[in-house]
């Protein structure tokens, strides 16, 4: 059987592309974080899901298009977490506060996802972390840092935070949160505080930093 005639074979049912499409996107994953991303290809994505390289094609145009979609689909999870925290009861403060906690707690519980899409070192041209010139980063992680890009603008416009650039601001607060995340994924059995502990003392320090 041929790559054009197993393709044709391998094609779902209308209805279930979806879940094909998802049986690619977990055994991408798996393999990015196992072999990385540059030892990975179409063959062995493929061959893990048990379809022919032709029938993967017709989801996929490449393997950095997977990796994109694998991070659209990371950042729009996150984008709902951060929107949920947006929605809660309080002060500006308070839902600054709980947007950082959620976004450590959305690394811990999607461990895979966030170090494929915010640490690994891709190489691949339009991967995350290295996006091509002319594309734009997807727009779940746009939207997601100008909730706290906003969030801290709202402060300081209020007084409760000191007068400052708001975008350097907030890429400074996400770089810390960002890097507490990265440690307790990968580093914890160096870390000798409780997880809650250490991210809610990180908060401290960076809510009472920015402080009028």
């Amino acid at each position: 059987m041929d790559d054009m005639t197993a393709g044709r074979s391998m094609r779902k049912p209308r209805g279930q592309g979806p879940s094909r499409r998802g049986e690619i996107l977990a055994a991408a994953r798996r393999l990015f974080l196992t072999e990385g991303y540059e030892r990975t290809t179409i063959r062995k994505i493929a061959a893990a899901v048990g379809v022919s390289s032709a029938a993967l094609y017709l989801y996929f145009p490449d393997k950095d298009a997977i990796l994109r979609a694998i991070a659209e689909a990371t950042f729009e999870t996150l984008l709902a977490r951060l929107e949920e925290t947006q929605r809660r009861d309080g002060g500006g403060l308070d839902r600054l506060r709980a947007a950082l906690e959620a976004y450590v707690a959305f690394g811990l519980a999607h461990p895979d996802e966030y170090r494929l899409t915010l640490l690994a070192k891709m190489m691949a041209s339009t991967g995350p972390g290295r996006p091509c010139a002319n594309e734009q980063p997807p727009a779940a992680a746009h939207h997601s840092f100008h909730i706290l890009a906003d969030g801290i603008a709202g402060l300081m416009r209020a007084g409760t935070f000191a007068e400052a650039d708001p975008l350097l601001t907030a890429e400074a607060v996400w770089a810390a949160m960002h890097g507490i995340t990265a440690l307790l994924l990968d580093q914890a059995e160096h870390l000798k505080a409780e997880p809650a502990a250490l991210v809610a003392r990180e908060i401290d320090i960076i809510l009472k930093g920015l402080a009028a």
